[in-house]
């Protein structure tokens, strides 16, 4: 069998892995490896730290570089998911509340309705929210400007996060919350997100959404204001 050290690291190793595709990766040029032989190989290799099992057959090669996380598995969980929302917005510094929860929206269509259980396995949770297809392709406007290409995985840009988390808090069809209001949105870029607020035709929704983020800052600089008063 090959060594893993040659066959999984690096920068150019594989960083999600099914069991179907580490036996085309083992595999030699003439048959597949035994099944038995492939199994215990993967659980050598989970045994030793090299592969960390996500579900059942789904595992991140935590030998790729640079090292892979929970969200580069996310689309392998569930089919056509972006990882969004908190988890691009907090990870980008946009909210003060990280989470260890790998949040991700699917498209649906009337023809296609994906699931949206939540999925924990190996203290990892990925959860999904549904969103019309238009919301997730060329539609909702320049790849450029919706997903953040310095990623291997499907991954939105902080100001689609902030889009669709606005989008799914204003739905009826959903029962997330929408995004707080204390959001740093020196971090995004403003140009960027009123294009694609134009192109998902979210306008009046991210228009309103910034007013009352601007009323909650000026109260929250009102009640700062006050306390250091009260300490003087």
């Amino acid at each position: 069998m090959p060594t893993t050290k040659s066959i999984f690291l690096g920068a150019d190793a594989p960083r999600v892995l099914t069991v179907p595709m580490i036996a085309a990766v083992l595999a030699n040029r003439r048959k597949l490896p035994a099944r038995n032989t492939l199994f215990r190989w993967i659980r050598e290799q989970t045994k030793s730290g090299a592969l960390r099992p996500v579900t059942r057959g789904l595992y991140i090669n935590q030998l790729a570089r640079p090292l892979p996380t929970a969200s580069d598995a996310a689309s392998f969980v569930r089919g056509g998911a972006i990882v969004s929302l908190q988890s691009v917005l907090g990870e980008a510094g946009v909210t003060n509340n990280y989470s260890d929860i790998v949040t991700c929206v699917v498209p649906h269509s009337k023809d296609h309705r994906p699931s949206v259980r939540p999925v924990t396995a190996e203290r990892i949770e990925f959860r999904f929210h549904a969103m019309p297809k238009r919301f997730l392709d060329e539609h909702a406007g320049e790849i450029e400007d919706r997903m953040d290409l310095d990623f291997r995985y499907p991954r939105a840009t902080p100001e689609k996060a902030l889009l669709d988390w606005i989008y799914l808090g204003a739905s009826a069809r959903t029962k997330i919350a929408g995004p707080p209001f204390d959001i740093d949105d020196g971090r995004l870029d403003k140009a960027r997100l009123q294009r694609l607020a134009k192109s998902m035709s979210l306008e009046l929704q991210l228009k309103t959404y910034l007013e009352i983020k601007r009323k909650y800052d000026e109260d929250s600089e009102v009640e700062a204001n006050d306390s250091l008063d009260a300490g003087l």
